[in-house]
């Protein structure tokens, strides 16, 4: 259900998760990204902001010095994305960056108003769309070892220490195949999709592609007829479906912040 203007609690921020059409619908059963605040959904200038209100000193003014507490990160930034996923479920969400907050209702509304003709056209272009990943491996090379951790604050070191390897060449003649292919279904490739992550070792291509859910199953049915081309030789690892984190304009990424 959408809520109305509330009376500010000076001790609280509006934490965002993303932007949608449509007027309420069913709030996420997640908790909020504090782990116990409910989620609503905000009008704003004919879209839905979807937020919590949070601890301002915890998420606003102390925020920077809380991002460098890896096992905080790594609690609430989990949270954040359930929250996103949850709300993905029955809305076409454009997710906010972590971590963007307002300290006021009408700022955040401002905001909207002012970044109005951009949502809009973003929220056009993902319509009906999830994001997928996609990663192509060596098959001559071992696949990457999984990080073993005991806690969000060594899976974070762990995955630090492996990105600081070298990373592979990339695609070829037989690799441009499946690009091609995959060319046909995608309605956008993430900007910088295909460059090859660090540190994982045999990884020849890695992308990020905005596809219908119409769709979903011939992505599905191309991954597994490569896969079978590729038998010994390539390993293919599809993601998803996500969000489109990857498609949220970057134009609107800088300009939605903490005001």
């Amino acid at each position: 259900m959408a809520t109305g203007v509330k009376k500010r609690n000076a001790s609280q921020v509006l934490y965002v998760y993303g932007i949608t059409h449509g007027e309420g619908g069913r709030v996420p059963v997640a908790p909020g990204v504090d782990g116990s605040v409910a989620v609503e959904s905000l009008p704003c200038a004919d879209l839905v902001c979807w937020i919590s209100r949070v601890d301002k000193r915890e998420f606003a003014d102390e925020l920077a010095k809380n991002m460098e507490n890896l096992e905080w990160l790594a609690e609430v930034s989990v949270r954040h994305q359930h929250v996103v996923a949850a709300i993905a479920k029955s809305h076409d969400i454009l997710p906010a960056r972590f971590g963007t907050v307002f300290r006021t209702q009408a700022s955040l509304a401002a905001d909207v108003v002012k970044r109005k003709a951009l949502l809009e056209s973003d929220l056009k272009r993902i319509s009906g769309c999830e994001e997928w990943g996609l990663k192509v491996f060596s098959a001559q090379s071992k696949a990457p070892a999984a990080i073993a951790a005991n806690s969000g604050r060594e899976y974070l070191r762990a995955k630090a220490a492996v990105l600081h390897a070298e990373p592979r060449p990339g695609a070829d003649t037989e690799l441009q195949r499946l690009l091609d292919a995959l060319d046909e279904l995608a309605v956008e490739s993430a900007p910088g999709g295909g460059a090859v992550s660090r540190g994982q070792r045999g990884l020849e291509w890695q992308g990020s592609m905005l596809v219908k859910r119409a769709q979903r199953n011939k992505l599905q049915l191309v991954v597994a007829r490569f896969s079978q081309e590729w038998e010994g030789a390539r390993r293919i690892e599809l993601s998803g479906p996500w969000p489109p984190y990857s498609f949220v304009s970057r134009a609107q990424e800088k300009q939605a912040g903490r005001t």
